[in-house]
């Protein structure tokens, strides 16, 4: 049987554990440690290095960045993208890092560092170019991508305006669980082309021996955002802040260079669309 002293060291040990876990170190409650949420599945934003097992990307470099400004590490908790607000809100994590596209309908639970612009856009296997020789090609075929995402609503929007609008079959939205089964669908032929990132298909290209092409040219550009409480805007005042100080010594640039991003870069950092 435990001791008196030996159950009070306990307890104090799970508490202090809590305290770490949750990133309040200091009795005077400053963070030192950013709960980032996160869905290791998007390159090359964040995803796992396939040699080591280690978490990389774009996403990790400027968080990881952001946070060093900040002065705070960055704790990396893996989730599925249907839990990724649902955590902040629940303050299990303090940002959101997947890719996420700042939407009007996603600001009414959570605000947004924005710090990318994405360009979403309709591609296929190469093999396959032949059959698309412009997107009015793409009415009445099948067509994968997240269904967790905006993408689907945004495709059944495209389709009712240039299919369904000019009396052409419709689209078929194929939901899949994530990118990496997007492409599983396309190459295994239960998708005739697929919807994600423009940003993420030269990564893809290079690990698959130039296996895909975009389909003309982006018809949904938002901007990506940190996803953070919005109860908490000095949180988010703080983060805006270190990217800003980012962007004036060069390290953005220098990290979107890094990961072929350039194109995608924000001329200033701003919060839910606003500087």
């Amino acid at each position: 049987m435990l001791s008196r002293s030996s159950l009070c060291f306990a307890a104090l040990a799970v508490v202090i554990g809590l305290g770490q876990a949750t990133g309040i170190a200091n009795a005077q409650g400053a963070k030192t440690i950013l709960n980032a949420a996160t869905v290791p599945k998007y390159p090359p934003f964040e995803f796992k290095d396939p040699a080591s097992g280690k978490l990389i990307g774009f996403d990790v470099d400027i968080v990881e960045a952001i946070a060093a400004r900040i002065g705070v590490k960055v704790n990396w908790i893996d989730s599925s993208f249907d839990q990724l607000i649902s955590s902040v809100e629940t303050k299990r994590a303090d940002v959101i890092v997947a890719g996420m596209a700042d939407t009007p309908e996603r600001r009414e639970t959570v605000s947004f560092l924005d710090y990318l612009h994405a360009n979403t856009v309709f591609f296929t296997l190469r093999a396959n170019a032949a059959r698309f020789p412009d997107l009015d090609a793409l009415c009445g075929k099948r067509v994968a991508t997240a269904r967790r995402t905006i993408w689907p609503a945004a495709v059944e929007k495209w389709s009712d305006e240039h299919c369904t609008a000019a009396g052409k079959p419709a689209v078929v939205v194929v939901g899949t669980d994530g990118s990496p089964d997007t492409r599983l669908q396309l190459n295994q032929g239960r998708a005739d082309a697929a919807v994600q990132g423009a940003e993420t298909i030269p990564y893809q290209n290079t690990i698959e021996g130039n296996r895909y092409v975009i389909l003309g040219k982006p018809f949904l550009v938002q901007d990506m955002g940190l996803g953070f409480a919005k109860d908490d805007a000095p949180f988010g005042l703080k983060l805006k802040q270190a990217l800003a100080a980012l962007m004036v010594d060069g390290s953005y640039q220098e990290l979107l260079r890094k990961w072929d991003l350039t194109g995608s870069a924000v001329e200033q950092a701003m919060i839910n669309g606003q500087p």
